[in-house]
């Protein structure tokens, strides 16, 4: 992981993770758990196994599926078409970059008031 690439991913983290703040102007404490979670999980069950759950698209999830778009689109990947092609998902600079988008995304979730 580079950390002139996260550094350079915050701001653009900023500006996405506004789509979660509610009329109050503050974002829910879950999906601070739910970034802190993904980079564990990419380590230690896979990037195909994270994405499937974080990408489930039931209602139940449907705040996991928001944190994982907002990932993949400061890498500029698309979640759907990430998931059927299945090479891209042994590609150690992608992991990385994956990985970094998550860095970036919990360093910003940070400049937010959280509500229980």
């Amino acid at each position: 992981m580079n950390n002139r690439n996260i550094e350079k991913l915050i701001s653009q983290a900023i500006k996405k993770l506004h789509i979660l703040v509610d009329k109050d102007g503050k974002i829910d404490k879950k999906n601070q758990g739910y970034l802190a979670s993904f980079g564990p999980t990419v380590i230690y069950s896979g990037i195909i196994r994270t994405v499937a759950i974080y990408g489930d698209k039931s209602d139940s999830n449907k705040k996991r599926r928001e944190i994982l778009k907002i990932m993949f689109s400061l890498i500029n990947l698309d979640v759907d078409s990430f998931i059927t092609n299945e090479q891209s998902s042994t590609n150690y600079n992608l992991k990385n970059k994956i990985l970094e988008a998550n860095i970036a995304c919990k360093l910003a979730i940070r400049t937010f008031e959280l509500k229980d």
